[in-house]
């Protein structure tokens, strides 16, 4: 008879799942729970018994040649529904295990005893048995020595389970130490060099000698940096804000379709000046809900990251769709991005190995911000890109 699934059987599972023992290696701390077991309960068959989706793997085995075998066969199947131990004096006289394979077959069982091993005290997922090939039954103190030996092999779960989401945590935060490192060395060169080049100008101009138009040429440069100082900040500042304070908008009906021709127009003399093609490709409305100023700020840094990482003669297409999900689509020639590095470009400060060897300007916010932007508007934001072809990102959102 096969055992019901138990109430819990999702959170049992990821439970099971979660601590990451399954198929591993043998270990001593299990091994000598199932040997005390056995010599406790004085049976030639012991396990340390995890119940998975479909099957039933063993940690620790004494008595026994396989690994594992089918949930549809197993005793601990059974006693996973509840958290005190099942004992099973006879399987031949017990309907639910009488014509069990396990009892037929060659390896007789007649006598099972399990202690649920217990995670959370919550979920049970598996057990400490034994088993032996005549009826019988435990005497008090092995039940309680059982169901004490069952409690070890749970804790011994949860210590591999919180070692692991430690040496994740100890990983997590080695990554944001590099981040935080790259971080600043990226503002810090960011902010040193337009700021040099202002203050190497005005030294330059403090001697006198300069006609007219030299000094306007000048101011012009300085003006061009002093724009690029404000852009950096502006961008700390607003990332600080939508992480910190979430995105305030200011939702109004509006055309994807407009907004973007609005953003490709204020972006064409860079691209003229790039020699990077920029083609619309949208001829009627494109009607969605939104914020008509943070979402062409969103629009605005992707053609300028797609301008920026596109090669001269290259071009950029601009598509999009209407109906229950607006859909914008902007495909450019660049140089791409690597397939592990895609996992991580929305990351805050990340910047890809490509923009560093061109040495683009830039401390690697802008795509981050893009994403919280999407996202404050329930949209989403895909982007596919290979290396020398180039880059497509995709944007959806919500019909008005």
């Amino acid at each position: 008879m096969r055992a019901l699934l138990p109430s819990d059987e999702m959170g049992r599972l990821a439970a099971l799942h979660e601590a990451r023992v399954l198929d591993t290696l043998p270990e001593g701390d299990f091994d000598d729970i199932a040997l005390l077991a056995a010599q406790i309960c004085e049976t030639p068959i012991s396990m340390v018994c995890l119940v998975d989706a479909d099957r039933q793997w063993f940690k620790a085995k004494i008595g026994l040649e396989f690994d594992e075998t089918s949930r549809d066969d197993s005793f601990c199947a059974h006693a996973i529904h509840g958290h005190d131990l099942m004992e099973v004096p006879d399987a031949t006289a017990d309907e639910r295990f009488a014509d069990n394979p396990l009892v037929l077959g060659d390896t007789k069982f007649r006598f099972y005893a399990g202690a649920p091993v217990v995670l959370d005290g919550t979920h049970a997922v598996g057990t400490l048995c034994v088993v032996d090939n005549h009826p019988r039954r435990l005497t008090a103190s092995q039940r309680r020595a059982l169901r004490c030996l069952a409690r070890h092999a749970a804790v011994q779960l949860e210590l591999r389970r919180y070692a692991r989401q430690a040496g994740d945590i100890a990983d997590r935060m080695r990554q944001l130490d590099r981040m935080k490192d790259s971080f600043l060395t990226g503002v810090s060169h960011e902010l040193r060099t337009p700021l040099a080049s202002i203050r190497g100008y005005l030294e330059i101009l403090q001697t006198d000698g300069f006609d007219p138009e030299t000094s306007q040429r000048f101011l012009a440069v300085m003006q061009r940096n002093s724009d690029r100082l404000l852009r950096l900040i502006d961008d700390l500042l607003t990332v600080a804000r939508l992480n910190d304070d979430g995105v305030a908008l200011d939702l109004v009906e509006l055309d994807l379709a407009e907004l973007a021709h609005q953003v490709i127009t204020a972006c064409r003399p860079l691209a003229e000046h790039r020699d990077v093609a920029l083609h619309v490709l949208m001829d009627h409305p494109v009607p969605t809900r939104g914020d008509a100023r943070r979402l062409g700020q969103a629009l605005n840094h992707l053609i300028v990251n797609a301008i920026k990482f596109t090669a001269p003669g290259g071009e950029i297409i601009v598509r999009g769709t209407a109906g229950d999900e607006p859909e914008l689509v902007i495909v450019d020639t660049g140089v791409g991005i690597a397939a592990a590095e895609l996992p991580h470009v929305f990351d805050r400060f990340f910047r890809s190995t490509t923009a560093d060897r061109m040495a683009a300007p830039g401390p690697g916010l802008g795509l981050s911000i893009v994403n919280l932007i999407i996202e404050a508007h329930h949209g989403s934001i895909h982007l596919d890109s290979e290396p020398g072809v180039g880059t497509t990102v995709r944007l959806t959102l919500l019909r008005p």
